[in-house]
């Protein structure tokens, strides 16, 4: 029985000894230059405003008859609104884009503004529409109102387009310049229409 115990208390003491002789050594490869390049473009990238990607969800989505993904939903709508010319289509049709960026959405600072300033332009056109439509049960003049209501339209729809030029086509192409993802010339215009008109 000491024999027994003797030479299990002597397994267990050599397994301990050899499982604490093991160690484990980290060699510590020196940063190269191409190591410390690759982190600052890494780095750069994540930080550049310019820099989008799709994070869009399209379960769900009534697809119209087009393929469920960002590139489909933007072009059909660019195509689509642009061929508008009825006043009372206005407004419906901006809202079916706005309620329709639930299932296509993208992470990218400055294109999360351009469609932040669509989601806006949609808002506005809203409360001209319900303006006018107050204005004419009371019998009031609207033509100033219906003017507001089509400048909003253009830009809704030309700012559709250039997001449009900016997700299909990488940037190239006619733009009206509305876009902050292009550094777009006429960005304060329209911007200056929104939130401060």
């Amino acid at each position: 029985m000491k024999l027994i115990k003797l030479a299990f208390t002597g397994l267990l003491v050599s397994g301990l000894l050899t499982g604490c002789t093991k160690e484990e050594t980290k060699v510590e490869q020196p940063k190269t230059d191409e190591t410390k390049v690759e982190q600052v473009k890494t780095e750069a990238e994540v930080n550049d405003p310019k820099n989008w990607r799709d994070v869009s969800t399209p379960e769900g989505f009534n697809s119209y008859g087009i393929e469920t993904t960002l590139e489909a939903w933007i072009a059909f709508h660019a195509e689509d609104i642009a061929k508008t010319t009825v006043v009372k289509e206005y407004y419906p049709k901006a809202e079916r884009i706005r309620n329709e960026m639930r299932y296509f959405r993208i992470q990218g600072d400055d294109l999360q503004k351009d469609f932040e300033n669509l989601e806006v332009l949609q808002t506005l056109m809203g409360n001209l529409d319900y303006s006018i439509a107050v204005a004419e049960e009371q019998g009031i003049e609207t033509a100033e109102t219906y003017d507001e209501l089509k400048k909003a339209f253009r830009y809704f729809t030309e700012l559709v387009h250039d997001i449009e030029i900016v997700i299909n086509h990488d940037g190239k192409g006619e733009t009206f310049g509305f876009t902050h993802q292009l550094d777009g010339k006429k960005v304060k215009e329209i911007e200056t229409f929104i939130y401060i008109d």
